[in-house]
């Protein structure tokens, strides 16, 4: 038995084509563009096609999606698509079709990842008492937004829960990041994490940087990528990095507080991956630890930067599998 497992992002889809019976196995695999394509059957069709399969050749189709999902279709968050599970088994021939939240993926991705996948960034305590005992771990992942997502081992069976962590209010720890409360509740009213921690956040931060220096803006359009590679050279983006990487530190903590997740912290997603020094510096560490009473807490739990950007289809991979095998 066979099944295709997705993971659509608002920049990027993953796809992997994989058999059942042989563990898993990814017989192909591919990556598209996501905003190259006008819908996700036409992104389908193009991984269909560029595989070699015809239609009905896999039984299921498993997808990972940020957005609203319902039990019939899904809303995208960053795409203007709508995917309905109807639809995709009347064109493509698959017997069944599941939808899961993005990083609720990612979470059950963090069971599959290799030592080589995933850094270490504060090594905690192995059974520490302080800490629930229920294999608990957390998946958090700066991208295009921000996802947090949590999975636990449930009688032997793995359960991933997704959550709108990204969404909650920032809280600023210093004077510095209360004026960049104040500059951008002026353009966006009510400021998340996730309004930083993404791409257009890094952004946001170049700008306020740059506007605190008195610095013109090097260019008219500024994206993530450019402030990154400008860091080295440009002292707006270099303050900017760092702003970045204390502020993830920050929520990293929280979340170490609000979980107590004993099996980790792993942080996922495209931006923390393309800034490995910086997420290894003592700005993100001391941050992560800046809890004043519960310092001792969040000493304790260890946590990863996961370098490996197949996390969340690799997790929809191992829901297919356990779907596929319960069928049987």
């Amino acid at each position: 038995m066979s099944f295709i497992a997705a993971d659509v992002g608002g920049t990027k889809t993953r796809l992997i084509y994989a058999d059942v019976g042989d563990q898993g196995r990814v017989l192909y695999e591919s990556r598209y563009v996501s905003g190259e394509f006008d819908s996700f059957e036409a992104l389908l069709k193009a991984f269909i096609d560029d595989s070699g399969l015809t239609n009905g050749q896999a039984e299921s189709l498993v997808l990972a999606l940020p957005g609203l999902v319902s039990e019939s279709s899904a809303r995208l968050t960053n795409l203007p698509w709508v995917i309905e599970k109807q639809a995709l088994k009347d064109t493509f021939g698959f017997k069944s079709v599941s939808f899961m939240n993005d990083f609720q993926a990612s979470a059950l991705g963090t069971g599959q990842l290799q030592q080589k996948d995933q850094i270490v960034l504060n090594a905690g305590i192995s059974n520490a008492a302080d800490l629930n005992d229920n294999a608990t771990r957390v998946a958090v992942g700066a991208g295009t937004g921000l996802g947090v997502a949590w999975a636990q081992d449930d009688a032997g069976e793995v359960r991933a829960y997704d959550t709108e962590g990204g969404h909650v209010d920032f809280a600023p720890v210093d004077d510095t990041q209360i004026r960049l409360l104040q500059f951008l509740r002026e353009r966006h009213g009510h400021v998340s994490y996730e309004r930083i921690l993404s791409g257009g956040g890094l952004v946001s931060l170049y700008e306020f940087c740059a506007g605190e220096r008195g610095d013109e803006l090097q260019r008219d359009e500024i994206t993530a990528s450019w402030v990154n590679e400008q860091s080295l050279d440009n002292a707006a983006a270099d303050e900017a990095m760092n702003l970045f990487v204390q502020i993830y530190g920050s929520f990293i903590g929280n979340i170490a507080m609000l979980f107590k997740p004993s099996a980790g912290i792993y942080i996922t997603g495209g931006i923390a991956a393309k800034m490995v020094q910086r997420m290894q510096s003592e700005e993100f560490i001391h941050a992560y630890l800046n809890k004043g009473r519960m310092r001792n807490l969040v000493e304790q739990v260890t946590v990863y930067l996961v370098t490996d950007e197949r996390i969340g289809v690799l997790g929809a991979m191992s829901e297919a599998v356990k779907t596929q095998r319960v069928k049987r």
